[in-house]
């Protein structure tokens, strides 16, 4: 069914993302999870075959690739454990959008070769699902801003050159008085703070952004206040379906593995795959994915044909965040204790998947905002 949707370029894209997992990454995973470290030779790769420059346009040097290509670089992404920095894709959609052509010639061409990563730097410790909260404070003097606040749970704030930071430009205007700006690593009064000691996802570090009379040229306004805050939700969308997709993924690793395990695993004289339980913990699972892919894929073609898309991706996300923590608890279940134990890595999708429940919308936050576009108008 989703094949039906895809464009031939987009199948082949697909594979060779899928070819880059399976021969690049599969077999130095552990190794690269054992280390902890960012993976840069991994990034530098990605880079050469058009997965960081996704959402940027082709004049820039990106692929010019929609919603349904971020979809497709994260569920396969997700499969082979490919460290693709979700939020850097996120934050180059926000400065192809909305950039002035200055700042696309100026940023654009080095995040699409991963030359430099971006992140994307919202959270506060007392402004998450609350955006509108939030406390940094940018105050335009003379031709530059000088920024004061701090973000928290940064993704890969500790090697991003350049961030999309969120911040007010007036206290008392509350979401019409958010803007976002571009700011260098190397600006003045910008420090990262300590660096998260994290469940899961060791391969994309998380830190504080620290901001004291952190100086940023006035032409580094990527979003004046008053639509701001509504052009961020809206574009946060696609990387919400980006968030499923990666879900998506993960929870089609576990499957494959518990079911090569229960097809080769023998107890009581014959495969545990024999037995009707672990048949129909196989089957749900199957259910699952398919029914998840249908809602990510959905929300993500109407994203790319400019249809009122909110409540499908709210739904997607939602689902998949729910859907992959179902699925891989169960493929650790058929593992047996072994799925405990790190040799068979589910215990690292298990540990993955927990953490993107946070990112971009907690299912909470999620049921709210699909409560809301159900009942609009009563």
């Amino acid at each position: 069914m989703i094949d039906l949707i895809l464009t031939e370029e987009q199948k082949m894209f697909r594979e060779t993302v899928r070819k880059f997992g399976e021969t690049e990454v599969k077999p130095i995973i552990e190794e690269l999870e054992a280390e902890e470290e960012f993976p840069w030779p991994i990034i530098k790769k990605l880079g050469q075959i058009g997965v960081l420059g996704v959402t940027i346009p082709t004049e820039y040097g990106g692929i010019g690739g929609g919603t349904v290509d971020i979809v497709i670089v994260m569920e396969e992404g997700g499969r082979a454990s490919i460290p693709i920095p979700l939020t850097h894709l996120g934050s180059c959609r926000d400065i192809s959008q909305f950039g002035n052509e200055e700042q696309k010639r100026r940023y654009l061409p080095p995040l699409a070769t991963g030359e430099m990563i971006c992140a994307f730097a919202q959270t506060e410790p007392g402004a998450g699902s609350d955006a509108v909260a939030m406390k940094t404070l940018a105050v335009l003097e003379g031709d530059h801003y000088l920024l004061n606040g701090a973000k928290c749970f940064i993704t890969n704030a500790e090697v991003a050159g350049l961030f999309v930071l969120v911040a007010k430009t007036s206290k008392e205007k509350g979401a019409a008085g958010i803007s976002a700006f571009i700011i260098e690593r190397n600006s003045p009064g910008l420090s990262i703070g300590k660096k998260e000691n994290k469940m899961g996802l060791h391969l994309s570090p998380t830190c504080e952004v620290i901001l004291e009379n952190c100086k940023v040229p006035k032409g580094n306004l990527l979003i004046a206040e008053g639509d701001a805050f509504k052009k961020l939700m809206d574009s946060f969308n696609a990387e919400r379906c980006g968030n499923a997709a990666l879900c998506l993924g993960m929870a089609q690793s576990a499957f494959e593995r518990a079911l090569l395990y229960a097809q080769e695993r023998e107890a009581f004289g014959q495969p545990i795959g024999r037995f009707q339980g672990i048949q129909w913990i196989i089957a749900d699972m199957a259910v699952m994915l398919s029914a998840g892919r249908l809602l990510v894929y959905q929300a993500a073609y109407k994203m790319d044909r400019g249809l009122r898309a909110i409540k499908d991706v709210a739904m997607a996300k939602l689902f998949a965040n729910e859907m992959s923590q179902k699925i891989i608890n169960d493929a650790m279940q058929i593992h047996g204790g072994y799925g405990y134990m790190r040799d068979y890595q589910v215990e690292r999708l298990y540990r993955d998947t927990r953490g993107l429940a946070f990112g971009g919308g907690t299912p909470q936050i999620l049921r709210n905002r699909i409560a809301y576009e159900i009942f609009k108008g009563w």
